[in-house]
């Protein structure tokens, strides 16, 4: 019978629930290379239906050599996401490690997998992409004893790669006070309540509108749209807005797929861009080059291969200490302001 939540499992459960020594579980947990892998399965399954979690540095040494790197992330196969994963693969690749992809699309899910000691036995090292942990998940994943480095996501627990998305929005707002394409809005994501995930349309709108009254000028409820980000659904919102009669100068969209539904909308009701309506993505994913569309770079791909190499260092034991690496965005004019 399972114990009680109060009754912290031990290693005397786990050898029990295992069918093993608890000599053979110290020795798995310490070298998973000196038990058989049949064993170690049985081990780890039993860890996992017992939800045990080594304690101390127990567990810390556990990892058997599986040359697989996992990447978790919430927004698969959006493009922003594919993007960075040309930049994670190649580098893991000439290392000789296989690249498996894991998606998160509710907080269970997230739960499921870091609760998980097979999924844990399964990869060498993790790498995740825009994903929030809590502290019960932080407890639990630093217990698991992978290398670590997030892409997005700025906790100072891991090594990570971030842009510098309070800059984007400035950068935005100086653009359109400079060019006088005012009023102007902003499109954002709607998927901004997701626990599991950073939001960083939230900072782009607030350092937008914040520059924009440093500029003298505050913008309009009516101009802060939102929609889940897709081409077709950014398309359909600024639609239903240019219905209304309401037409800003100049909008900038927190994603590129935003930008190019809202041109896509502005085709459709004869507006000329950016004659008569500006837009400026943010992203500058592949698309945004074939649409000739304004855009800010967060560098994608560098951050994907500099978190690949931050995740080689650390597993290699060549670097210990938590680094942070910030990517500075930059602004790409094309044909669309």
């Amino acid at each position: 019978m399972a114990k009680t939540s109060e009754e912290r499992m031990t290693i005397y459960d786990v050898a029990n629930e295992a069918g093993v020594s608890i000599t053979t579980v110290s020795r798995f947990l310490n070298n998973p290379n000196n038990v058989k892998d049949s064993t170690g399965d049985r081990i780890a399954e039993a860890m996992d239906k017992l939800d045990y979690i080594p304690q101390g540095n127990t567990g810390t040494r556990a990892k058997r050599s599986v040359g697989r790197i996992g990447v978790l992330t919430p927004f698969f196969p959006m493009p922003s996401f594919v993007a960075r994963l040309d930049g994670v693969i190649p580098p893991l690749r000439e290392a000789n490690y296989e690249v498996i992809i894991y998606t998160i699309e509710n907080p269970e899910q997230l739960d499921e997998y870091l609760t998980s000691v097979p999924f844990t036995r399964r990869i060498d090292g993790l790498i995740l992409i825009s994903v929030h942990l809590t502290e019960d998940q932080h407890r639990i994943l630093s217990a698991s004893g992978l290398d670590i480095v997030m892409i997005e996501s700025d906790d100072e627990n891991y090594s990570r790669v971030l842009a510098d998305d309070f800059r984007g929005g400035q950068t935005a707002a100086d653009l359109f006070l400079k060019k006088n394409y005012l009023p102007c809005a902003y499109f954002g994501d709607i998927n901004n309540n997701l626990s599991y995930s950073c939001h960083p349309s939230e900072s782009r709108l607030i350092a937008f509108s914040e520059r924009l009254k440093q500029g003298g000028y505050q913008i309009e409820d009516k101009f802060i749209l939102e929609s889940r980000t897709t081409v077709d659904e950014a398309r359909r919102v600024f639609s239903e807005l240019l219905a209304k009669g309401e037409r800003p100068r100049a909008i900038f969209a927190m994603s590129d797929l935003h930008a190019i539904g809202v041109l896509k909308a502005a085709k459709d009701f004869d507006i000329k861009v950016p004659e008569e309506l500006a837009i400026l993505g943010f992203d500058d994913i592949e698309a945004a080059d074939w649409m000739e569309l304004s855009t800010i770079t967060q560098h994608l791909l560098d951050s994907g291969r500099i978190a690949a190499g931050l995740l080689l260092e650390k597993m290699s034991g060549k670097v210990e200490t938590i680094q942070k690496v910030n990517l500075q965005i930059g602004l790409i004019e094309r044909s669309t302001t």
